[in-house]
Formats: C-alpha cells, structure tokens, sequence
C-alpha cells in the first residue's frame, strides 16, 4: 500500500460528501443536527474557496432520504449531485470516476451514517490505494453505540479520523496566506472569529 504523508495536501486532496440528506439527518442522536449541518456546509465552503474539488453523492434521493442539506447545495452551487442505489458508495462507478477525475489521492470523506455512509467508501478508497480520512463532526449516526462500532472499525483497520476545523487548518496550512480569513470564517469557531477582529483592530491602530 502507498505511503501518503500524514498531513493534508490542499493540492492533493478531494472532499467526498456520501448521504448528506435531510432524511438520514432526521435520525441523527449522536450530534446535535444543527452541528452537523453546519460543520459539513463548513468544509463546502472551505473546499471552495481553496479549490479543492468536491464529489456529492446521495442514495434514495428522489424517496425515502429525500434531498441533500440545503447548507450544502447552497455552498456548493455548481456540484452536481451523483445519484445512486449502492449502499458503499464506492461501489458506485460514476463515484469512482468523479474522485479518479480530480487526479488527487487524499480523500475526505463525511456522511450520515458514520459507521456505513461515511466508512464504507473511505474502507474501499483506502484497499483501492487511496489516502481516506473520515471526517467525524461532519458526520453523523442513529445511536452512540454505532458511532462507537463505527470508530472502533476504522480504528482497526488504520483509517485516519479527523474533524472539519482540524481538516481546514490543515488544508490552510499558513496564516499567511491571503484565504486565511475566508478560512476561519468559514468554520465558524466563535473565539477564532473574535482573535480575527481583533487582529483587525490592531492593524488599524484602533485602542
């Protein structure tokens, strides 16, 4: 199996969304959905702003699980959502073929549920030679017991786990750079916005 590093590559990572829909979120008890909906529009929009490709695929969508989180069309106007039937989202070809497409190799994957939407493709990427990251608070599940089997599973097969605000940073990597404020605005860290207006303020020399 390839090495990859362990650091996130903006220029080298895909951000996989599998089931973000309003359907499966209403069966969500292991984050609040008001968290989750706003953690997963986050990485959207962080993607976006540094040009991080984005693949949105969705089962049943037209019944049962309906539509994906409007958050997430919204940040992500021109995705076009990948339909589906395959539960492994991996087993999808026109999946495959949109992450294949973006030439990367650094997959973030997020979905409701954790234990299946989520890991079941970031289990396959990874056997297919992919560096698959599972992305927990933007993510979400029926009942504590199956986040805590979904955990222990990727845990034991070596699958990294990460949450959106550390994944951000990551992908930012410096302060310095120009997006870095679009950035923690976009993640939307209460305290990350207040150091921001403050730096502000100093900048302009206010007392």
């Amino acid at each position: 199996m390839k090495t990859f590093s362990p650091i996130l590559d903006r220029n080298n990572t895909v951000l996989l969304l599998v089931d973000e829909q309003i359907g499966l979120l209403s069966g969500v008890r292991d984050i609040s959905t008001a968290d989750l909906r706003k953690n997963a529009a986050a990485l959207v929009k962080v993607a976006q702003i540094l040009k991080i490709p984005i693949v949105i695929t969705a089962v049943g969508s037209d019944g049962l699980w309906g539509p994906v989180l409007p958050e997430i069309l919204e940040a992500a106007p021109n995705v076009r959502v990948i339909k589906r039937t395959s539960i492994n989202a991996w087993d999808s070809p026109e999946v495959v073929k949109a992450v294949e497409a973006t030439g990367r190799k650094q997959i973030l994957v997020a979905g409701i549920s954790l234990e299946v939407c989520a890991s079941l493709p970031a289990i396959s990427a990874t056997q297919a030679g992919y560096d698959a990251r599972v992305v927990l608070d933007a993510s979400g599940t029926f009942y504590p017991s199956k986040r805590e089997a979904g955990i222990q599973r990727l845990t034991t097969l070596g699958i990294q786990m990460t949450d959106y605000a550390t994944a951000a940073v990551e992908l930012l990597n410096d302060n310095a750079d120009p997006k870095a404020h679009d950035i923690y605005n976009a993640i939307g860290l209460d305290f990350a916005n207040t150091v921001w207006q403050l730096n502000d303020a100093v900048k302009k020399g206010y007392k």
